[in-house]
């Protein structure tokens, strides 16, 4: 007995001895896994990259699984389609288009301003389709600014003599008013109020002519990213005062906003809820998108028609909503081929969250509000 009192203690003294070994084995032991041994040094490693690299907030695009306009991955049946073109449709915004039809069926819109104090919309079609989209407006010469990084075709009913030519010039296709059933006047609207599409339709026509598109791609206007860490809480309503004439408030309803308009052209002028209509008339409710981006630039005059335009080259002020959230910062390009580079205050990146989006082109004179 004495002789295995003095084997276990010299067993414990070597063991207490070997105790300042810097690489000592330390034993990981989780209750759903067998052992694994690693060293400290290890250990050290392994805690200086959790602390660097969060995986909440990664996200990487990927341009032939996720769509250029919400950041989203699309179902195997959509994206195994591709390659397709990202149509832009020019769509009507007057008092007697409203309400229109397809714009809730587009993969994103963006408003512009037109003269009057007005705005219309640009309706982009790629993954996503509509056989009621309408009413179809003339082109304005911002249009092909927000087009063009896409390598899209813009669908327009005309255009001011001289503009045409200038947006093909700019590296961008137009397809004008087409016969039946690709696009249709309808009975229940007057001209030039009553232009109507098939998007479909549109797009065998277009690709019988050939048209120029990107392929893969097109990558997106502006980066998406789930990083929020620097965003500010209070935006659960937006208003976006184009002019004295057009006003939209966006009210948090759940995870989306809703929209609603004032039109000083109405008889109405408090706001009212912007809907759409299907084509039988028997459903109808309000526009809604998850996120609303803001982009200001310089208005000016184009120089061939005169029309109001607002510059999407070089800096601006820009503003992204989502959820409640917010982050205001400011947008740079240097070419209209570009995409848009956003960043905040303190010049850090802004990723626009992946989800539907509503982007406003607002001259710098327009108004940005928001509160609770």
């Amino acid at each position: 007995m004495k002789k295995a009192h003095i084997v276990l203690l010299l067993i414990v003294l070597i063991a207490c001895s070997s105790g300042d070994n810097s690489a000592e084995d330390v034993t990981v032991v989780d209750s759903n896994e067998t052992p694994s041994t690693t060293t400290s040094s290890e250990t050290s490693n392994e805690s200086t990259t959790t602390s660097t690299t969060d995986p909440v907030f990664a996200y990487t695009f990927d341009v032939e699984k996720m769509s250029p306009f919400t950041g989203l991955e699309l179902q195997p049946e959509i994206w195994l389609q591709r390659p397709k073109r990202a149509i832009a449709f020019k769509i009507d915004n007057n008092v007697n288009a409203r309400p229109q039809s397809g714009l809730q069926e587009a993969d994103a819109v963006h408003e512009i301003l037109v003269e009057g104090g007005m705005t219309r919309f640009l309706a982009f079609f790629m993954d996503r389709s509509s056989n009621y989209l309408g009413p179809i407006r003339s082109a304005r010469p911002t249009d092909p600014t927000l087009v063009r990084p896409y390598g899209g075709t813009l669908v327009v009913s005309g255009a001011t003599d001289g503009l045409i030519p200038a947006i093909r010039d700019l590296g961008v296709p137009v397809l004008q008013e087409q016969n039946a059933p690709t696009m249709f006047r309808i009975a229940s609207r007057k001209a030039p109020h009553n232009l109507y599409a098939d998007t479909e339709l549109v797009r065998e026509k277009i690709n019988d002519r050939g048209f120029f598109f990107l392929q893969p791609g097109p990558n997106p206007l502006y980066p998406f990213g789930l990083d929020q860490r620097n965003w500010s809480a209070g935006a659960n309503r937006i208003t976006v005062k184009y002019s004295d004439f057009t006003t939209v408030i966006w009210k948090l309803d759940g995870d989306k906003y809703s929209r609603f308009i004032i039109d000083n052209y109405s008889e109405n002028k408090e706001a009212t809820a912007h809907n759409f209509i299907s084509q039988d008339g028997n459903y109808t409710d309000i526009l809604k998108t998850e996120t609303i981006v803001v982009i200001q630039g310089p208005l000016y005059k184009d120089k061939a028609t005169t029309l109001p335009s607002v510059l999407t080259v070089g800096v601006g002020n820009a503003y992204v909503f989502n959820n409640g959230n917010y982050i205001q910062g400011t947008w740079r390009r240097g070419d209209i081929s570009e995409t848009f580079d956003l960043v905040d205050e303190n010049q850090n990146p802004i990723f626009v969250p992946p989800s539907t989006q509503w982007v406003h082109i607002l001259p710098n004179e327009g108004e940005v509000s928001i509160d609770n």
